[in-house]
């Protein structure tokens, strides 16, 4: 490519504005600057150089900082008027106004959960957890006892228990330091 006017380069194809360039509607020139990640609230004054409200020069301007915080804004139009409303928090988090804005922030649901055993909160929601020899039941809340004897850890005799068992042997035998066996 060959340079033959302010902006303009001429290839084997014809001319044409250079890279970085367009032309400016009203003078049909190669006069506009193209900011190819956009300026946001500054100008484009060269190729991929903006000019930002706070002096600073680069290659895009920050945007400043909305009034709905993270997670933007949605328009509520009634009556003929419109006004920027923060979107909803998503479900298990509430919203809370700070100095930038709107946040959404988790909601720390053991506080007024029904777990019968261990709450756990996490992101969003909680989960209920059981202690040793229990199990959670289909309702997501209760604890149930586990039927250890099911797995047979014993040499002759399981009693279950709530949370636990015990073994015990048939007569003419002893159980074993190991409260397993049988001697």
């Amino acid at each position: 490519r060959r340079r033959v006017g302010p902006h303009v380069c001429f290839s084997g194809f014809g001319s044409g504005c250079c890279p970085g360039w367009m032309l400016s509607p009203g003078s049909g020139q190669c006069t506009l600057p193209l900011c190819s990640f956009g300026c946001g609230s500054g100008l484009c004054i060269a190729p991929n150089l903006c000019s930002c409200p706070d002096g600073e020069q680069g290659i895009t301007c920050p945007e400043p900082p909305g009034t709905c915080g993270e997670y933007g804004c949605d328009l509520s139009c009634n009556h003929g008027g419109c006004q920027e409303v923060a979107r909803v928090c998503p479900l298990g988090f509430s919203m809370v106004e700070t100095a930038n804005g709107i946040r959404c922030t988790d909601i720390d649901e053991c506080l007024s959960a029904a777990c019968e055993g261990l709450c756990v909160n996490t992101e969003g929601g909680f989960v209920c957890e059981c202690g040793p020899g229990m199990q959670l039941s289909a309702d997501r809340h209760s604890c149930q006892d586990t039927d250890e004897c099911l797995a047979t850890p014993c040499q002759h005799r399981c009693k279950n228990s709530i949370g636990s068992y015990r073994c015990s042997c048939r007569p003419g035998y002893h159980l074993h330091g190991n409260r397993h066996s049988c001697v």
